[in-house]
């Protein structure tokens, strides 16, 4: 008995001691629990994970930009955004391709107005992967408005263009307006009326163009589109549909007599829809002796003609 009675007095003595102490500590001690507790179930702070992919096509994903492309792709539309922010013509008109700019029959002071037009401030930009096609990588750009530059506080207006990237020679270079390149055909057929060579086809990622020449072998007029059919007198032959040349309304495509004319028709056709052309349709083709254009002659005309038809020239080799 003398013995636990003996402990609680040495207990109680150092309690009363280290009273001051022992209260610290546990306060600490409480203080610590309740950080731990407080850090265990407080709200998270997630950081948003970026998905933007500057590299990686959004129509089609099976066909990449290589590894090796990236970084110089991301240098390229840099440099020549940045050439045209600072107004440095040249070595921004150095970056476009050549053939490019023979195509559009593009001169430096033609460049320069564009530069001027399209950058009449500094524009900030982003770039986004869109399509890869044949080693043809096609980028939408986004050119914003540098609110630090301009001062303006209406928040960023923006325009998008379509870049397209392939090798020229062992360079890469540019092109603007889509424009993805050619293809020559050299289809060439023929009849009684008249020969036609389908030279070669230009590519943008929204429009075929299709560069014909057209010979005249007699002495009356071919007509093939006018102001009664225009949007049907020319079509192109799709696996799922045809669809109409454009431009053509108020159009008259007349080859007069002896005449030998290049013609240029563009249709709606996606780089990348999968769809190749099997046939150029001339579909309301016009032999007449006699052709003035004239809204009041025309019935006449057509009681004169010599022959109507159509014709329709194969795309495909493995068909002609």
């Amino acid at each position: 008995m003398n013995y636990w009675l003996d402990i609680r007095l040495k207990i109680s003595r150092f309690f009363r001691k280290h009273k001051k102490k022992i209260i610290i500590i546990l306060v600490v001690w409480a203080v610590v629990i309740a950080i731990n507790y407080y850090l265990k179930y407080m709200p998270k702070n997630y950081v948003p994970k970026t998905t933007y992919e500057p590299h990686s096509p959004v129509i089609d994903k099976t066909d990449k930009v290589p590894e090796s492309y990236k970084e110089p792709i991301s240098n390229l539309i840099n440099d020549f955004v940045e050439n045209c922010n600072n107004k440095n013509y040249e070595a921004a008109f150095d970056l476009l391709s050549n053939e490019y700019k023979e195509r559009y029959k593009i001169s430096l002071e033609d460049f320069k107005q564009y530069v001027d037009n399209t950058f009449p401030n500094k524009k900030l930009y982003n770039i986004q992967n869109y399509s890869n096609l044949n080693n043809t990588y096609v980028y939408n750009v986004r050119l914003l408005d540098d609110i630090l530059e301009d001062g303006t506080t209406d928040g960023y207006d923006y325009s998008e263009y379509k870049f397209v990237v392939r090798k020229e020679g062992d360079v890469l270079k540019l092109s603007l307006n889509g424009y993805c390149g050619y293809k020559d055909l050299g289809i060439n057929v023929a009849d009684d009326y008249m020969e036609i060579e389908i030279q070669r086809v230009y590519i943008t990622y929204t429009e075929t163009s299709y560069v014909l020449k057209i010979s005249n072998k007699t002495n009356n007029y071919i007509v093939l589109t006018d102001r009664d059919n225009e949007v049907t007198s020319i079509l192109l032959k799709l696996p799922k549909e045809n669809r109409a040349a454009n431009y053509l309304l108020d159009s008259n495509i007349v080859i007069h007599p002896n005449e030998t004319k290049e013609l240029e028709l563009q249709f709606n056709e996606f780089f990348d829809d999968g769809q190749e052309p099997t046939k150029l349709i001339l579909n309301s083709i016009k032999i007449l002796p006699e052709y003035t254009g004239i809204e009041e002659n025309f019935e006449k005309e057509m009681e004169n003609a010599v022959k109507l038809y159509s014709l329709a020239i194969d795309l495909i080799p493995s068909e002609r």
